[in-house]
C-alpha cells in the first residue's frame, strides 16, 4: 500500500480526508517509512486551507502516535489559515 501511495504517487488523487484516515491507520499499525511520512506532511502543509477539524484531528493523532511531524506542520494544524511567510518566521 505504501509503495502505491508514495512511489506511484497515488496520494495525489486522494482527498485530504482520506489521506488523514490513511495516515492514522498507518500509525495505528506502526507502519510508515520516513518517505511516506514526509510526503504526507508536505501534502497537509501544501493544502492546509482544505483542512477541516476532523482531518486535523486524524492528522494530529497519526503524527502523535508515530512521534513525527515538523514544527511547521504543528503550526499548520493549530491554524490551517496560516500563511507561508508566517510559518517560516
Amino acid at each position: 500500500m505504501e509503495h502505491k501511495l508514495v512511489d506511484e504517487q497515488i496520494y495525489r488523487y486522494m482527498t485530504l480526508e482520506r489521506l488523514g484516515e490513511v495516515l492514522k491507520a498507518f500509525a495505528n499499525v506502526g507502519r510508515g517509512s520516513d518517505e511516506f511520512i514526509d510526503t504526507m506532511e508536505k501534502q497537509f502543509i501544501k493544502h492546509r486551507k482544505g483542512l477541516t477539524p476532523e482531518i486535523v484531528e486524524n492528522v494530529k493523532a497519526g503524527f502523535l502516535k508515530m512521534n513525527k511531524g515538523s514544527e511547521i506542520l504543528g503550526k499548520v494544524l493549530a491554524d490551517p489559515t496560516t500563511k507561508l511567510p508566517e510559518l517560516e518566521a
